[in-house]
């Protein structure tokens, strides 16, 4: 008598994975993938070696997700799930239904059939690779593909930039468990090539502007406007982080979870043309120099024309139409900030700037330079000029800087060197001659 197995009880039982080669119309169960990667198969008879999965469980999942990911330019291979103790009568029957379709067959074999993941396509553009991302992970706090879509954030994560809109998340990560709370979710390559998750959680902390930002220390105007508006209004140099050089930047900061980010400003270019309109030449100086731009008559997509202010956004890497609020803090701005030009330095050199709050109401030729907060481009002359102020590129220079200038000239350079040359010169001790007898 056949020494048969006693099935296991209901809910207990675990499935199996059987494999249908079409080409050789010959059905195998899975016994797992060995180290290069390929498919480990056995024959479906009782009692084989083959790998027990739960359907429900995350490695299944992922054992699915690698194996079409490896396969899937691979139409010859079908999977099904079966339960373990009916494994070879069921890959009988996918062979018999292979060689000899039948309307009942058909179906009964579709139940089985392990559906292909719904892998997502590397468009151009896309600075990562949707399929490299581990979704299953990204699930257990709240976050999926269909999410990302449905509210239109799949392509611009996928991109590089961080969601426009917000998540709601929880759950436990990497064995520290999250409180319920609202992220963004941007995505960066970690240094072994694996693309990571990051969220931003909205930061309180109210003094982040009134302290440096990569040795930039930002004037009252300058907060202002990173609070309004989200941008700076203007170019800062800041000591780039990963170089330690000296970088010219637009900073913008991001309006709900209140980030800092910055990008270079000889990364970016002007482009020609906005919604249907030439950017002139003036504007496009606008735009460089971190102003927000009124364009107008612009052609939007729904067919309407209208104005709009637009800006370069640090956090949007690029021009962006700036919201209703955003406008209104513009304006506001504007109104408030009296714009005075021809005010003279400490070296009675002139600089463009902005009249101080406490300032304001008086007439130009009463304005003081103690008055006055120095423009972007005319920042680094007065902390020269009027403060004695040195940086590396300055602090061996006698004559004052020039409007707008902000490192010595060539000719400036040479005299620097010639008078250090000489400051070394009177320096040395001099030979002495020796005694006379």
């Amino acid at each position: 008598m056949a020494n048969r197995k006693t099935p296991p009880a209901e809910g207990l039982e675990k499935d199996v994975l059987l494999v249908l080669d079409k080409q050789q119309g010959k059905v195998s169960a899975v016994k797992g993938i060995d180290k290069d990667g390929n498919l480990q198969t056995v024959p479906p008879t009782q009692g084989g070696g083959f790998m027990q999965v739960d359907k429900n469980g995350d490695v299944f999942s992922n054992f699915i997700s690698n194996f079409f990911r490896k396969f899937q330019d691979t139409s010859g291979l079908e999977l099904f799930s079966v339960k373990a103790s009916e494994a070879e009568q069921q890959a009988r029957a996918i062979e018999d239904n292979h060689r000899n379709p039948t309307p009942e067959g058909s179906k009964r074999t579709e139940m089985l059939r392990v559906p292909k993941p719904d892998f997502h396509e590397f468009k151009q553009g896309y600075r990562f690779d949707p399929a490299r991302i581990d979704w299953e992970n990204l699930k257990k706090v709240g976050i999926t593909a269909d999410t990302l879509k449905n509210t239109k954030d799949f392509d611009r994560v996928m991109r590089g930039y961080k969601s426009r809109n917000t998540y709601t998340v929880s759950g436990t990560v990497g064995g520290f468990y999250l409180k319920p709370t609202d992220v963004k979710l941007s995505f960066y390559q970690a240094k072994d090539g694996t693309v990571v998750p990051k969220l931003h959680g909205v930061q309180q902390d109210e003094k982040l502007l009134q302290r440096p930002y990569n040795g930039h220390e930002f004037t009252k105007q300058e907060q202002g406007n990173l609070q309004g508006t989200g941008n700076l209004g203007g170019i800062a140099q800041i000591k780039d982080p990963k170089s330690g050089e000296q970088i010219t930047v637009f900073v913008s900061r991001d309006r709900y979870t209140h980030e800092l980010e910055y990008m270079r400003a000889d990364k970016w270019k002007c482009p020609d043309t906005i919604c249907g309109v030439k950017v002139s030449p003036e504007q496009k100086a606008a735009f460089e120099a971190g102003q927000a731009v009124k364009m107008d008559n612009l052609q939007f997509k729904d067919g309407t024309r209208r104005s709009a202010y637009l800006q370069v956004s640090a956090v949007e890497r690029g021009l962006e139409f700036l919201p209703r609020s955003a406008v209104q803090a513009l304006q506001q701005g504007q109104q408030a900030t009296q714009q005075i030009a021809g005010i003279k330095d400490g070296k009675g050199v002139e600089f463009n700037g902005h009249v101080q709050p406490g300032a304001q109401g008086k007439s130009p030729d009463k304005v003081q330079p103690k008055d006055v907060t120095p423009a972007a481009e005319s920042r680094t002359q007065v902390a020269v000029n009027s403060e004695g102020k040195t940086n590396e590129a300055t602090k061996q220079g006698k004559e004052p800087l020039k409007q707008g200038q902000q490192q010595p000239t060539a000719k400036q350079k040479e005299k620097q060197e010639k008078t250090q040359d000489k400051s070394l010169k009177a320096d040395k001790p001099k030979k002495s001659k020796g005694m006379k007898m």
